[in-house]
């Protein structure tokens, strides 16, 4: 019956939110402008980070792109330098994790405003737009995108999908409408610089920083949202081994 009662309570919290967000003329705040700064943390994501790098591209919010190699045994680094795409660096570090990696991309980054995304993940030309319009709400400290699964052609990348609706975004709706939002997803999430100093940054003794950092920044005062027309698309394991 508890079960029951959460469902219910999440479609109705969640219906509310697409309610609030999707009428006409809703807006966060001021509107955001300003350009952002996006860390693109990889580990021998060879496969994956150029489609990676060229969607960011594409984004329709300026931007500045720092790939952080967190000592990739692969050419990763290498493939996005032959790029030679315009705002693009590349920072190289020895294997240290990522939530050092990202630490790493934060001391480079030349922004107040920054987006962090995982180096399998593909934006949409409008995800650091709307990712970022929540900070024109000056209350708010980091904002949370919607993550959904782009190859759903196999049974992991189905299940992922199932679980990213579910947890992903009815859940997220929930936690904004209660103002109580547990994580902010490592594939698509943006922070204030502020926020992110005043909690000394991405934790380094942790396996879930990303929880880690949303909490720190609860506890702080800020506010953490979520932006559900902020959409980025990752890709799910091939298999479980």
């Amino acid at each position: 019956s508890l079960v029951i009662a959460r469902f219910g309570l999440m479609l109705l919290l969640s219906f509310a939110h697409a309610r609030r967000t999707r009428r006409r003329g809703f807006a966060w705040g001021v509107p955001v402008t300003e350009p952002v700064t996006v860390l693109v943390p990889a580990y021998n994501e060879a496969k994956c980070i150029t489609a990676t790098v060229t969607s960011l591209t594409r984004s329709v919010h300026p931007i500045e792109i720092i790939v952080i190699d967190d000592g990739s045994t692969d050419d990763t680094a290498g493939i996005v330098e032959r790029l030679g795409l315009p705002g693009v660096r590349v920072v190289r570090q020895e294997n240290a994790g990522k939530p050092a990696a990202l630490n790493r991309g934060i001391a480079h980054a030349s922004h107040d405003i920054i987006v962090m995304m995982d180096g399998d993940t593909v934006f949409e030309a409008a995800t650091v737009r709307e990712l970022v319009q929540p900070f024109g709400d000056p209350r708010v400290g980091a904002v949370a995108g919607n993550a959904k699964v782009g190859n759903r052609d196999s049974l992991i990348g189905a299940w992922q999908h199932i679980e990213y609706v579910m947890g992903f975004n009815l859940d997220r709706r929930m936690y904004d409408m209660l103002r109580c939002m547990p994580t902010i997803p490592g594939a698509v999430g943006a922070f204030r610089r502020d926020a992110l100093t005043r909690v000394g940054g991405m934790s380094e003794d942790t396996l879930a920083e990303d929880t880690d950092i949303t909490m720190a920044i609860h506890r702080d005062g800020w506010h953490v949202v979520y932006a559900e027309k902020a959409r980025a698309w990752t890709e799910a394991p091939e298999s479980v081994a």
